[in-house]
C-alpha cells in the first residue's frame, strides 16, 4: 500500500449499500497509455543489490478502503467439519524478513508474493525482492526492488513504493516484476508510475525490459494477471486521499516481451466497485480462441461480479468491457466488516482482516471440457472466528455460476488472507493466515481432491506455527500471499506468507512452503507417429491429422513451427487442426505440446508446397502525401489473406484483403517521387509492382516557441512547443533527449522533459515523413541540488529534521499530519550543504510526515520524497 498517503477512512464502507448491475456498469471510456519510457537493463547479476536503509522511520502502510457491502448475511456454506487430512509439507525455507542477511525490516505489512519457475522461486515483499533456488538457496538479493531500474532514470529508479507483484509467464519462460511509483508524483503534471521489469530470458539473474506508465490517478493495490493475449492488472484507484474507482488494465504483451515501446489500455470504473481481480492463466491448456480475460469483484452479501476484457491492441475501438455479470453465492459477512478483528495470542492488539475484496489469486484453467476459476475471500461465520470462503466459479466465458463453494471453519479460530489455485487434475489448495485469543499468528493449509464431496475442504496441515504475536498499535497483516503452481509438473503447491518468531512490531518473517496432492502423478510423455496428408498448400488451410499416443487434454501442436489453429483432442491418440502459412520448404519437424509442458517430435515431416506467389499489377491513387493518411488500392492476384503490403518499405494500416486487392492507409515516409510498391503473403512469398507511388512533400513543420525556457537537469518538466505543420506522431528533442509522454495537434507538442546536463539547449521537432525544425528560441537545463541523508531526531513537541545537498542551498520543511502536508518551516535563506531545521509545536505520540526543499543560488528548487517520523 501507499506509503505516502494518509488512511482512507470513509463511513460510506460502513453504509453504501450497492446498487444493481445496470447501475454499476457505469465507467469510463477506454484509455490508451503509451510506455512513458522503456530499456533493457544489464543482468541483474551484474548489479550491486540496493539494501534498506536501516536508519530511517519504520513505516506502517495505511490501508485504502472503498465502498463495500453495508451489511451481512447468514452464511449457509459453513463446513464445519473435516475428514481427510491435506497433503503433508514436501519443503520448506524462510523466504525474506527479520533475520534474514541484508534485509531490514523497514515496513509492514509485507505484502508477500512469489511466483515459481522451471529452476527458481522469486519473492517479493514491501519493499525488496530476492531470487532462489527451489531448494531454498539464495541467489540473488535481497534487494530494493528498485536495483531493477538502476540506470533507467525518473521515479522508476528514484522511487521504491511497494505493493509489488511477481508473476512466472510459463508460456515464453519469462519473469515480471512490478511495483508503483508514487514519491514526488502527484498524478499531473508529475504522474504516478507503474514500473514493470520483463525479463529477457528466463533466467530471472539475467536482463530484463524495463517499462514506466504512468496514470493521474494514485494506483493503489495493483494486481497482475497472466493471459495469452496481454498481461492485465486491476488497481483501486485514488484522487487525493478519495476513492476514484477502479480501473482494469491491459499490457501489450506481445510487445513488452520484445521491448518494443508499449501501450496499456484501460477501463476506469465508478467508484461503486473496488478490489477487483484479474484472472491469471495456470497451465498450458489455453483459453478458447478469442476468449476475453476476466475480473471478479466482491458485488453484495450473497454475489460476486464479473467483467470480460476484450482487450485489441492492433485497433483499440475494437476493445471492450463487459459487465458485472451477478454470480450469486451462499451469504456472508465480512470478516470484522471488512476492518480490525483478528486477536493474537498475548496481546490485545488486533490484525486487519482486509476482508472487503477477493484475495489474489484469481486462478483459472481450462479443462477441456470446462473451464475454472477459483478465488477466495474471507468471512465471518455465523458461529464465531474467522472463516475462509472459497469459490470454483465454472463457465465463465457463458454463463458463470458457482459449481462449489464453503466457508471453511472448522473451529473459532480465525482464517483470512488467503490464497487459492488448482493443480492439472482439478486439485484445489487454499492457504491462509490462522490465529485466534491463545494463538500466534501461524501458516497453514488446505485443499482438495475432485473425488472429494463437493463444497469441502481436507483437515488443514500448519505450515508453520507463529512463536510471536504483532505488538504496539501495529495493525497490519498481510495484505496478500500467494499461492502458486510448479510449471514443471503443473501439480506441486507453492505458498509464501508471513509469520513472527517472536512478539513485537517490524519483525515479521516470511516462508516460503511446498505441498502435492498424491492423485496429481507425472504422465507419460506423448509420442508422435505419423501425420496426414504430408503435405499441404504453404498459404495453410489444410487439415491435419497427428497421431501418436499420450496426448493430453489442452495439448497443441507446431508444423515447422507455425502453429495449429482449431486443434481438437480425441481421447490420447489423435489430434487434428488446421496449418497457418508457412514458407514453402520440405522437412518441417511435427511437434506435439502436452499442458504438462513434456513435448515430442515426429520422426515423420512435412512439406508446405508452394501456394501461387502474389503478382501486383497496379496501386491507385499513384500518389499522396508524406504525411501519410492516403487510402490506396493494389491490385493484383494470389493475394493471401493475412497478406501485407508496404510502399517505399512502410506498412499499410488498416487493410482489407481480398485475392485480387488490397486496400489500406499510407503511413508517413520520407518525401520521395519513386517509391516500390510490395506484397507480402503470410507464407513469405512476395511480388513487387512495376508502378510505383510518390510520397509528395507535406508542410514541413516550423517551431516558434516553447513554454516554459527552462527547467532542473533531473528532467520532468512539461513543456509545450508551439508551430506550424505538426503530423500526428510527430517528436520533440530538447537537447537532443526526447519528450516523453507526448500529445500532438498540428501546433503544438507538449511533453515532459527527460534528463540532460546544465545548460542552453536547442528545440527540434521531428515530423514522421522525416522532415524536421528547430526553433530560434532556446531552452535551458537548469542544475538542481541532490538531497541526501535526510533523518530526523524526534521529542515530545519537537522535532529536528537534517540532511545534505552537493551544492550550497536553503533551507525548508513541509510537515503536517498527512502527506498533503499543510504547514511549513519557515525559510532558512542562507546557502549551506549541511541543512538543520527544529520543528515546533508538535503533538505528543503523533505521526509526521514532512518533505525537505532546497534552492540553489540560481532558484533552482529540489523537493525529496516524503518522509515520517513520529513523536514521543
Amino acid at each position: 500500500m501507499f506509503k505516502a498517503a494518509t488512511v482512507f477512512a470513509c463511513a460510506l464502507t460502513l453504509t453504501l449499500a450497492l446498487p444493481g448491475p445496470a447501475v454499476a456498469k457505469d465507467q469510463d471510456g477506454l484509455t490508451v497509455i503509451a510506455s512513458s519510457k522503456n530499456d533493457v537493463s544489464p543482468r541483474l547479476a551484474t548489479i550491486p543489490p540496493k539494501p534498506e536503509d536501516a536508519g530511517q522511520p519504520k513505516k506502517e502502510r495505511p490501508q485504502h478502503g472503498f465502498p463495500h457491502p453495508a451489511a451481512g448475511a447468514p452464511d449457509t456454506a459453513v463446513q464445519t467439519t473435516v475428514s481427510s487430512a491435506a497433503p503433508v509439507t514436501s519443503s520448506s525455507f524462510d523466504g525474506i524478513g527479520q533475520g534474514f542477511a541484508g534485509f531490514t525490516v523497514q515496513y509492514a505489512p509485507p505484502d508477500t508474493n512469489g511466483a515459481v519457475g522451471p529452476n527458481n522461486f522469486v519473492q517479493t515483499v514491501n519493499v525488496s525482492f530476492a531470487v532462489f533456488t527451489k531448494t531454498g538457496s539464495l541467489l540473488y538479493g535481497p534487494a530494493k526492488i528498485n536495483t531493477l531500474f538502476t540506470g533507467f532514470g525518473g521515479l522508476c529508479e528514484t522511487d521504491n513504493d511497494g505493493d509489488p507483484s511477481v508473476v512466472y509467464d510459463q508460456l515464453a519462460d519469462r519473469w515480471l516484476i512490478t511495483q508503483f511509483a508514487v514519491s514526488g508524483a502527484n498524478g499531473s503534471p508529475v504522474p504516478y508510475l507503474e514500473c514493470i521489469a520483463i525479463s529477457t530470458s528466463g533466467d530471472p539473474t539475467g536482463s530484463y525490459y524495463r517499462y514506466s506508465f504512468p496514470r493521474t490517478y494514485f494506483p493503489d493495490y495493483p494486481k497482475l494477471g497472466l493471459w495469452p493475449d496481454a498481461y492485465y492488472m486491476s488497481t483501486n484507484d485514488f484522487s487525493g486521499n478519495s476513492f476514484a474507482g477502479a480501473t482494469t488494465w491491459a499490457f501489450d504483451r506481445t510487445k513488452m516481451l520484445t521491448g518494443a515501446p508499449a501501450t496499456a489500455q484501460l477501463f476506469h470504473l465508478s467508484l461503486l466497485y473496488g478490489g477487483l481481480l484479474p484472472a491469471t492463466l495456470d497451465g498450458r491448456a489455453m483459453p478458447p480462441a478469442g476468449a476475453p480475460n476476466y475480473f471478479v469483484a466482491l458485488n453484495d452479501s450473497s454475489s460476486l461480479a464479473l467483467w470480460k476484457f476484450h482487450v485489441d491492441f492492433a485497433n483499440s475501438a475494437n476493445s471492450t468491457l463487459t459487465g458485472p455479470t451477478t454470480i450469486p453465492v451462499a451469504g456472508y459477512t465480512e470478516l470484522c466488516n471488512g476492518g480490525t478483528c483478528v486477536p493474537q495470542a498475548g496481546t490485545t492488539q488486533q490484525l486487519d482482516s482486509l476482508a472487503d475484496r477477493v484475495m489474489y489469486r484469481l486462478a483459472y484453467r481450462n479443462f477441456g471440457d470446462h473451464e475454472s476459476l477459483v478465488v477466495n475471500h474471507s468471512v465471518a461465520p455465523t458461529a464465531g472466528g474467522g472463516g475462509a470462503r472459497w469459490y470454483e466459479i465454472r463457465s465463465p466465458g457463458g454463463t458463470p455460476t458457482v459449481y462449489q463453494q464453503s466457508t471453511y471453519a472448522p473451529d473459532t479460530r480465525y482464517r483470512w488472507m488467503g490464497s487459492a489455485a488448482m493443480d492439472r487434475v482439478g486439485d484445489i489448495a487454499v492457504g491462509y493466515s490462522v490465529s485466534s485469543a491463545t494463538m500466534n499468528p501461524a501458516i497453514a493449509y488446505t485443499g482438495r481432491t475432485p473425488t472429494d464431496p463437493l463444497g469441502t475442504l481436507e483437515a488443514e496441515t500448519i505450515l508453520i506455527s507463529g512463536t510471536g504475536s504483532q505488538l504496539s498499535g501495529l495493525k497490519r497483516w498481510g495484505d496478500y500471499s500467494s499461492m502458486a503452481i510448479d510449471p514443471v509438473d503443473d501439480c506441486t503447491f507453492w505458498y509464501t506468507t508471513e509469520y513472527l518468531t517472536a512478539s513485537g512490531t517490524f519483525n515479521w518473517h516470511t516462508r516460503v512452503g511446498t505441498f502435492k496432492f498424491a492423485n496429481c502423478t507425472n504422465l507419460p510423455p506423448p509420442t508422435v507417429t505419423g501425420i496426414a496428408p504430408p503435405n499441404g498448400s504453404s498459404a495453410g488451410g489444410t487439415s491435419v491429422i497427428i497421431t501418436g499416443m499420450a496426448f493430453q487434454s489442452g495439448a497443441t501442436a507446431t508444423i515447422g513451427g507455425v502453429a495449429l489453429t482449431g486443434v481438437i483432442v480425441t481421447g490420447d491418440t489423435t489430434l487434428t487442426g488446421t496449418t497457418g502459412a508457412h514458407a514453402p520448404s520440405t522437412g518441417n519437424a511435427v511437434v506435439v505440446f502436452n499442458p504438462d509442458s513434456q513435448s515430442a517430435t515426429c520422426t515423420c515431416t512435412y512439406t508446405y508446397d508452394p501456394a501461387p506467389a502474389p503478382v501486383v499489377t497496379s496501386i491507385s491513387p499513384p500518389n499522396g502525401p508524406s504525411a501519410g493518411g492516403t487510402v490506396v488500392t493494389i491490385t493484383g492476384t494470389d493475394f493471401q489473406p493475412g497478406a501485407n503490403a508496404t510502399i517505399g518499405g512502410v506498412t499499410l494500416s488498416s487493410t482489407t484483403v481480398t485475392t485480387t486487392a488490397i486496400s489500406g492507409t499510407t503511413g508517413p515516409h520520407t518525401p520521395n517521387a519513386t517509391n516500390s510498391v510490395v506484397v507480402t503473403n503470410p507464407d513469405t512469398q512476395s511480388g513487387t509492382c512495376t508502378c510505383t507511388y510518390s510520397y509528395d512533400a507535406s508542410p514541413a513543420p516550423t517551431v516558434s516557441s516553447v513554454s516554459p525556457t527552462s527547467g532542473p537537469t533531473t528532467g520532468g518538466t512539461t513543456v509545450t512547443i508551439s508551430g506550424t505543420s505538426f503530423q500526428a506522431g510527430a517528436s520533440a528533442t530538447v537537447g537532443g533527449v526526447a519528450l516523453t509522454g507526448v500529445t500532438v495537434t498540428s501546433t503544438t507538442i507538449s511533453g515532459t522533459t527527460g534528463a540532460h546536463p546544465a545548460g542552453v539547449v536547442s528545440v527540434v521537432v521531428t515530423n514522421p515523413d522525416t522532415q524536421s525544425a528547430s526553433c530560434t528560441c532556446t531552452y535551458s537545463y537548469m542544475a538542481v541540488p541532490v538531497i541526501s541523508n535526510v533523518r530526523t531526531s524526534p521529542n515530545p513537541t519537537t522535532a529536528t529534521v537534517t540532511w545534505t545537498t552537493d551544492v550550497p542551498a536553503d533551507s525548508q520543511i513541509q510537515y503536517g499530519t498527512t502527506a498533503a502536508y499543510g504547514k511549513a518551516s519557515a525559510l532558512n535563506s542562507t546557502l549551506v550543504t549541511s541543512h538543520s531545521v527544529k520543528l515546533s509545536g508538535l503533538t505528543r505520540l503523533t505521526i509526521y510526515h514532512y518533505q525537505v526543499l532546497s534552492r540553489n543560488a540560481a532558484g533552482t528548487l529540489a523537493v525529496s520524497g516524503d518522509y515520517t517520523f513520529t513523536t514521543k
